[in-house]
C-alpha cells in the first residue's frame, strides 16, 4: 500500500521504546464506501435497461423469433452489455480492493515486518531496520487537511514505510523516535527521487 494512501493508523503515535510496535494502517474507508454506493446505484440504473430486454425476450416468443432471425441485434446488445460492464466493472473492482485494504507494521527485534492485504491478496515482508536510510519527517497536505507523517525510508522506494502521524510533529519526537529506531533523520526530498 503506498504511504499516500493511508487515511488513519493505529496508534498514530507509537511507543518505539516499547520491545515489539505494532502500527495497523488503513486507507480512507468512509469516503470509498460512499463511492461504491453511488457507482453501484449508477451500475443498477445503466444496466437495467438490459435486464428488461432480457425478460422480455424470454417471456415473448414473438420477440425470440425476431431476434433469431435477425442475430446482428442480438450481437449488439451482447457488444453493449460488455462494454458496460467493463466500463463500471472496473472501478467497482478498485474500490472494493481500497476498501478491504489494510497494512500492519510490527517493529520488533531490531526487524520490520509489514503485511499488506487487499481484496483477495495478501503479501508480507520484512527488512532489518539497518537496512533503511533514515527516518523522514514528511508534511502531507490533502482536501481534508495537514498532517505530519515520519517515514522509515528503505533504498527500495516501494518499501519505505510510516511509523507516524499527527497533526503535528515536534523535533523532539522526531529526535526521540530516530533515537529508539536507532535510525538517523534524512532530508524528506530523499522520498521524491
Amino acid at each position: 500500500m503506498r504511504n499516500a494512501a493511508i487515511d488513519s493508523m493505529t496508534p498514530s503515535m507509537p511507543d518505539f521504546t516499547a520491545a515489539s510496535v505494532r502500527i495497523d494502517q488503513f486507507p480512507a474507508r468512509r469516503s470509498t464506501g460512499v463511492l461504491l454506493a453511488l457507482l453501484l446505484a449508477f451500475a443498477a440504473v445503466l444496466l437495467s435497461p438490459f435486464y428488461l430486454v432480457a425478460t422480455a425476450a424470454l417471456a415473448d416468443q414473438g420477440l425470440r423469433d425476431a431476434a433469431a432471425t435477425r442475430p446482428l441485434a442480438i450481437v449488439q446488445i451482447c457488444v453493449g452489455l460488455a462494454f458496460w460492464l467493463i466500463l463500471l466493472g472496473f472501478p467497482i473492482y478498485r474500490l472494493l480492493d481500497t476498501l478491504t485494504r489494510s497494512r500492519v507494521v510490527e517493529i520488533a527485534a531490531g526487524q520490520v515486518t509489514v503485511a499488506d492485504r487487499s481484496f483477495g491478496r495478501s503479501s508480507v515482508w520484512s527488512a532489518p531496520v539497518a537496512d533503511f536510510l533514515g527516518l523522514a519527517p514528511y508534511l502531507r497536505a490533502s482536501l481534508s487537511g495537514v498532517r505530519h507523517e515520519l517515514i522509515m525510508v528503505h533504498p527500495d522506494r516501494e518499501r519505505s514505510v510510516l511509523v507516524a502521524m499527527a497533526p503535528r510533529l515536534m523535533q523532539s519526537d522526531v529526535n526521540q523516535v530516530a533515537a529508539a529506531l536507532g535510525l538517523k533523520e534524512v532530508a524528506p526530498q530523499i522520498l521524491r527521487t
